[in-house]
């Protein structure tokens, strides 16, 4: 797993390379949630996704992105808000071949 070292703003945008890929990544803060968009090598790979603790953020598999994309809450199960991005939520990048995949409950 790789942390993504982001901003607390309400709004950011910024690329990066997660497992080869050439990503651009968007946060903005709405209301009480953070929503995040995802383009990679130019292809939009998704947009307006809830960003929700541990859940992957890609919630629909695509062979355009390889990899999981999730929050993290370092001080309990609460979802993101940007006040505290980087220091209690932390945004991870796991690579597909690390990936566990989600069980039932």
């Amino acid at each position: 797993m790789n942390q993504i070292v982001i901003s607390a703003l309400p709004f950011q945008e910024f690329s990066c390379v997660l497992g080869g890929q050439n990503c651009v990544i968007r946060l903005r803060q709405i209301a009480e949630y953070l929503y995040c968009d995802l383009a990679v090598d130019g292809v939009q790979i998704f947009a307006g996704r809830r960003c929700c603790i541990g859940t992957d953020i890609n919630c629909y598999p695509t062979p355009l992105f390889s990899g999981r994309l999730f929050f993290i809450d370092t001080l309990g199960k609460s979802d993101p808000q940007y006040q505290e991005l980087n220091s209690r939520w932390l945004l991870v990048y796991e690579e597909a071949e690390n990936a566990v995949a989600p069980t039932a409950n």
